[in-house]
């Protein structure tokens, strides 16, 4: 029995390889592009920078109307930030962690803004912004209200925020379950928060919804136990998601994206890599682009990722 189960962990395994060297990105021409983003309304969730920064200024391109949220706002009125941070600190330096993430929120508000300008030159008809705490599940609605308000629907759902979370378990720092809770909130509640409230008008227009998890919501590693665990959370519902919308005959589709290491410039990176293989956030972006037209179950980014998790998973 354990020799069948190593053979066919290798079977996987070549499979993976095979794939890695076989399967291409969809190739689009202009004119499919055009058709499938032109006017299009597209909700993209953390935009400010990386990543989605990119896959914004490709969407303009396309003549796509844009809702660009913040990833590390807060919220929008200041009492609201003074009273969160004061409720994590509960001590004399509420203030300092409070002006301090005054002075966070204010720079990604700020860089969101360049973006907004830089997408309307690339070609979009309307960019609309919004600086949020996705930590705030209760009034996460709100981005998808502002949404069909401002732009009139919603075609493509782009659930791109996550909150880094770092800390060893054993022999290290305690960590706080308030630290455990913003981490899940963010990764995964919110998401699914923003997924629920679109889905009636992503039902309308035959939307598509886009996921970004992470390769380590399927494998795992020392120091990143909150982080992982809250990608194979993320990874849980959304595939029982994607299958519920396919028993169903839903029009509406989703993408589980397992995001591996890319140079985004945004964040430390998570693992120490070579060079080559981390990925580039502006191909990272081509490839995302991609799969919102060709409606792909999963999407692995870079491709090399879909081989470390299979050898992970076959040697631990």
């Amino acid at each position: 029995m354990v020799c069948k189960g190593k053979l066919g962990a290798i079977s996987i395994l070549l499979i993976s390889i095979a794939l890695y060297w076989s399967l291409k990105s969809p190739s689009f021409s202009n004119e499919e592009y055009a058709a499938g983003f032109k006017g299009k309304v597209v909700l993209l969730c953390h935009a400010s920078s990386g990543v989605g920064e990119q896959l914004a200024y490709q969407l303009a391109r396309q003549g796509a109307k844009l809702l660009l949220v913040t990833r590390t706002g807060r919220s929008e009125t200041l009492s609201n930030k003074l009273t969160l941070s004061e409720s994590y600190t509960g001590n004399d330096k509420a203030n300092e962690s409070a002006q301090a993430q005054l002075q966070i929120s204010a720079q990604t508000f700020t860089l969101l803004k360049a973006v907004r300008e830089e997408a309307l030159r690339l070609g979009s008809p309307q960019v609309e912004i919004m600086s949020f705490d996705f930590g705030d599940v209760e009034s996460v609605d709100k981005v998808v209200e502002r949404t069909v308000e401002r732009l009139g629907g919603l075609d493509y759902l782009v659930l791109n925020q996550e909150e880094l979370a770092r800390g060893f378990l054993v022999k290290g720092r305690p960590i706080d379950h308030k630290f455990v809770e913003r981490t899940f909130n963010v990764n995964v509640l919110s998401g699914i928060q923003i997924a629920l409230k679109a889905m009636p008008y992503l039902q309308q227009s035959k939307g598509h919804i886009f996921v970004s998890s992470s390769a380590l919501g399927e494998i795992s590693k020392a120091g990143l136990a909150v982080f992982s665990s809250s990608k194979h959370a993320v990874n849980g519902f959304f595939y029982s998601l994607q299958q519920e919308l396919s028993d169903k005959k839903s029009p509406v589709t989703l993408t589980l994206g397992a995001v591996g290491e890319v140079d985004a410039g945004d964040k430390t990176p998570l693992f120490t890599l070579p060079e080559w293989m981390v990925g580039d956030k502006v191909e990272c972006a081509e490839v995302i682009m991609d799969s919102l037209l060709a409606r792909p179950r999963t999407l692995t980014y870079p491709r090399i990722h879909l081989i470390m998790v299979r050898l992970q998973k076959l040697f631990g």
